[in-house]
């Protein structure tokens, strides 16, 4: 672009009015970038974006009030993403939030039927992998319970 050209764009009121704003937001813009940049650091910034791509894919079967319940957890999970920084911890939100789709599909079609369908599931390596990460959660969560 030449200087000319960005002369003559600048020289439009509209866009002379967008730099103003734009100049005006400097500070809230180098905020935004340096929390974008913290979250890169902790490795959250991918899970983030996950999650925001799980809450669209989701949005569509939702009614609006399980949407605001949803934009409410997900805050809530944003703030517990910050608390968790651990590669394992990391490991297993990643794991269910950049394949929420495929977890949804696979709940849509598979169904376990009786006690032979419940023992082959028990039989997969995925499986036994995947409870041994929820038995591991459901562990301590029990231990700090109140009751």
């Amino acid at each position: 672009m030449e200087k000319i050209d960005v002369m003559q764009k600048l020289s439009k009121p509209e866009n002379a009015e967008a730099m103003a704003e734009i100049l005006e937001a400097l500070p809230v813009l180098k905020k935004s970038v340096m929390l974008l940049q913290q979250l890169e650091q902790m490795g959250a910034l991918d899970t983030l974006f996950s999650l925001a791509c799980a809450v669209a894919n989701s949005k569509n079967m939702l009614s609006d009030e399980m949407v605001a319940g949803a934009a409410s957890l997900a805050s809530n999970a944003i703030e517990l993403l910050s608390k968790m920084s651990t590669p394992e911890i990391q490991k297993i939100l990643s794991a269910i939030l950049d394949h929420s789709v495929e977890i949804e599909e696979q709940v849509k079609k598979e169904r376990v039927k009786g006690i032979i369908g419940l023992i082959r599931e028990l039989r997969d390596p995925e499986v036994q992998k995947g409870l041994s990460a929820l038995f591991a959660i459901l562990r301590v969560f029990g231990r700090h319970i109140d009751g």
